[in-house]
């Protein structure tokens, strides 16, 4: 499976997503940037200048409803793997709090970045989840070991759901 994003405008992500009425899309709004989200069995999507994952593991449904965090984690070449497994074993810490609707960990097509995407029903789910022992535990970012180069950060963005009439 296979997931794929871009930023925009709300008419100009319209204007390319009209022309997929078959592909469920989820618009996220983060202040004045607007994201576009969707999920796929074919290796090729939609978005021109898109950024492109391999979904490595999923729990739940994305729903169009909620608060989405998105954990940016950039990982050394040859400290991926280890990254892939660590970060899979605590997707079941995760999947035990209380509001979570859906949780992705996605890797970058090109590259060496990795998101641990998670929804949540409401944002208070989201931190309460970061005010508890597990979210301590699952710690992805202290998985990973980091590249050198200051730039290449961890980082997380947050989301609302958007409705289609926005």
């Amino acid at each position: 499976m296979y997931a794929f994003m871009t930023t925009g405008t709300v008419h100009f992500l319209k204007n390319i997503t009209d022309k997929h009425p078959t592909i469920p899309f989820y618009y996220m709004r983060s202040g004045t940037s607007t994201l576009v989200y969707y999920e796929s069995e074919k290796k090729k999507g939609i978005f021109v200048s898109g950024r492109n994952y391999d979904i490595l593991h999923q729990y739940g449904n994305i729903n169009k409803k909620g608060f989405v965090v998105m954990q940016s984690i950039p990982v050394t070449e040859d400290g991926m793997k280890i990254f892939e497994e660590r970060a899979k074993g605590q997707f079941s810490m995760l999947e035990k709090s209380g509001g979570l609707i859906a949780a992705r960990l996605l890797r970058q097509k090109k590259g060496r970045q990795y998101i641990i995407l998670t929804q949540w029903k409401t944002e208070q789910d989201y931190v309460t989840w970061q005010r508890s022992d597990l979210y301590k535990e699952a710690g992805f970012s202290t998985l990973a070991r980091l590249p050198a180069y200051f730039a290449e950060r961890p980082f997380t963005s947050m989301y609302v759901m958007m409705k289609d009439d926005e």
